[in-house]
């Protein structure tokens, strides 16, 4: 069963220890994530799924974590490093995939030996570690998880199935689990990123944080390509694909943040049981 979601950005900076001169800069996404992990744990999911942007990303699909265990480190700019490590569900990777296939969404089982063992080790990019900081790496008793990464190409009916199937995969096995959209908003935002202004950034981030408290992700779906282009966000696909999820087992949204105090802007979502 669908336990819990969330939309969690994705900045190392919002981690206390990779946090430079400057630790008040992120704060407010930082007490957000914070408190994305009290929720989160308060549900207990046994496994958790990350919907990452930056990903093993294979063309024309969505590359599903096939490994015995996931882990990554992150460096930051003060020199310090942090790292975590995740035992992998493969019985939900596996169902999640026999799913998404007999629903005709193309899938990539990615973390295969040459015999067809699973390898021992996944690689974890930033769009999963630092959610997961927050959402499992000091638990007591950290969940498993599985990773998940959209190729930006396919249709935007591929990526709600994917959800649905994400959720229905959960209930075959029987597993609790919860859903995480990794997703920093527009990139755009300040002349001196390494992006440029992009005046859309504003205007994508306004409108998606109102499509999420106002519950209505079903917005998403008749947004304009060249517009979410211009926005230079990262959080649309994983996005969608997370609303299919929600479109099968509904929970309730709250917007507990967001800010752009860089040239990235950052929201940090709840989706709770009533």
């Amino acid at each position: 069963m669908l336990a819990w979601a969330c939309i969690a950005p994705h900045g190392g900076e919002v981690i206390p220890e990779l946090a430079t001169h400057c630790p008040e800069r992120m704060a407010a996404t930082r007490s957000a994530m914070e408190e994305l992990g009290r929720r989160c744990g308060r549900q207990r999911p046994e496994t958790v799924v990350v919907l990452t942007p930056h990903g093993i990303c294979i063309e024309g699909r969505v590359s599903v974590s096939i490994a015995s265990v996931a882990a990554g480190t992150l460096d930051g700019e003060n020199g310090v490093r942090i790292g975590m490590r995740f035992d992998v569900d493969l019985e939900l990777a596996h169902a999640v995939s026999a799913l998404a296939s007999d629903a005709l969404v193309p899938i990539a089982e990615v973390g295969y030996r040459e015999d067809g063992s699973p390898i021992e080790l996944f690689p974890m990019d930033w769009g999963v570690t630092v959610p997961m900081y927050f959402l499992g790496a000091q638990w007591a008793e950290a969940p498993r998880i599985v990773v998940a990464c959209p190729d930006r190409a396919l249709p935007r009916k591929t990526l709600v199935e994917f959800g649905r199937v994400t959720v229905a995969a959960g209930k075959r096995v029987g597993r609790r689990i919860a859903v995480v959209c990794s997703a920093d908003q527009g990139h755009g935002h300040t002349s001196d990123g390494p992006y440029g202004f992009a005046p859309l950034s504003a205007q994508y981030d306004a409108a998606y944080c109102r499509a999420v408290a106002d519950d209505a992700l079903h917005r998403l779906l008749s947004w304009r390509n060249d517009r979410i282009e211009a926005a230079l966000t990262d959080s649309y696909w994983q996005t969608l694909v997370l609303y299919g999820a929600l479109t099968a087992s509904p929970l309730v949204p709250e917007l507990l943040s967001y800010e752009a105090p860089t040239y990235f802007g950052m929201a940090c979502a709840s989706f709770d049981r009533r």
